[in-house]
């Protein structure tokens, strides 16, 4: 049997001509260039998420941070043996302990010499442009430093130990103390360092008893740019010794220098022991390329309320167009414990 034959088909075939194999290759590099637009829109839109998701991590760590040792302020452990007490230190003449709340406007941090802090001259309101070595917001941010003090409690199993019922800015507990000294007291500092990789963070510094040295800065809360402090005060008059009384509730905002008379450090203490209230703003940044756009931006941590065009006050931040992720917070921490003498 004769094997069958095809009719040979080559001669219908036909290659690509140079005008159709150049429109093919248009339109896959078309998808392509739209394929790898997606790509970089979808990691940019990640990274940008991600960067959200970490500066409001921070931003609550913050906030949980600061309101819990804040609301420390003039805790007197009652219940302990051998504590001196407000109450009793005022009937003693001519004793007039460290306020529970202080502060300095505009300043950076620098380690005391001592933890009578209203006479010390290392820190200083309006210091911190001039202590800046770099001229950008990792640095001359106009932050503000904010000192704490509280009796801390010790454990009823270990006299030795705290309960950690009362903890420092580092989270650790803080013993009790018994030298009877009220200026013995724990004391916590919130201040705004700038790291060797040019970021901003939130320090914390503490004066650790057992060693009688100070600790820190101790960087908590990176890519904290800003942090402003408001005292709310009750019958206060800015720079002025207090005449007017007391009600306990707060009736005037004031900055740090504001609670200071010149030349009469009475005077000032028992301004600082008028404090009712703190209010505190931050700003907030992430890693460069975290913002979907470069922009310049003027933030307002304490509120618009408190945005004023003197820029010694820190009521606003102009951030440059380096494309980072931004965001600010404002929360208040009203006192529960009495401040005063009595």
């Amino acid at each position: 049997m004769m094997p069958r034959r095809f009719p040979n088909s080559g001669r219908n075939q036909h290659g690509l001509t140079l005008i159709e194999l150049l429109v093919a290759l248009g339109l896959g590099l078309l998808v392509t260039v739209i394929a790898a637009t997606a790509l970089l829109l979808g990691q940019q839109g990640y990274r940008s998420v991600d960067a959200t998701t970490q500066i409001r991590d921070r931003e609550r760590f913050a906030t949980d941070l600061l309101a819990r040792v804040i609301i420390q302020a003039g805790y007197q452990d009652l219940g302990a043996e051998n504590v001196s007490l407000r109450s009793t230190a005022a009937l003693v003449p001519g004793n007039d302990p460290e306020p529970d709340i202080y502060g300095w406007n505009n300043a950076v941090y620098k380690q005391p010499d001592d933890l009578i802090l209203s006479e010390g001259t290392k820190i200083t309101s309006g210091n911190r442009p001039g202590s800046c070595t770099v001229n950008d917001t990792s640095c001359k941010n106009l932050s503000d430093v904010l000192a704490v003090r509280y009796q801390g409690v010790n454990s009823p199993i270990d006299a030795t130990k705290p309960d950690n019922t009362m903890i420092n800015c580092a989270g650790q507990g803080e013993a009790g103390l018994t030298n009877g000294n009220l200026n013995d007291r724990a004391i916590s500092m919130f201040h705004v360092t700038r790291g060797t990789d040019g970021e901003p963070s939130l320090s914390c510094s503490y004066y650790n008893f057992a060693t009688g040295l100070w600790v820190g800065p101790l960087p908590m809360i990176e890519g904290v740019e800003s942090f402003q402090v408001l005292f709310g005060t009750d019958g206060v008059t800015p720079n002025t010794a207090p005449t007017a009384a007391q009600d306990t509730v707060a009736d005037r905002w004031l900055r740090a220098d504001e609670l200071t008379v010149a030349g009469n450090l009475a005077a000032t203490r028992k301004n600082w022991r008028r404090v009712r209230a703190v209010r505190v703003g931050l700003v907030m940044r992430g890693p460069v390329g975290s913002a979907q756009q470069a922009t310049t931006a003027t933030f307002t941590p304490l509120g618009p309320m408190y945005a004023s065009s003197d820029a010694t006050t820190g009521s606003s931040l102009t951030a440059a167009a380096d494309g980072r992720l931004r965001q600010q917070s404002t929360f208040t921490v009203h006192l529960r414990n009495d401040l005063s003498l009595r």
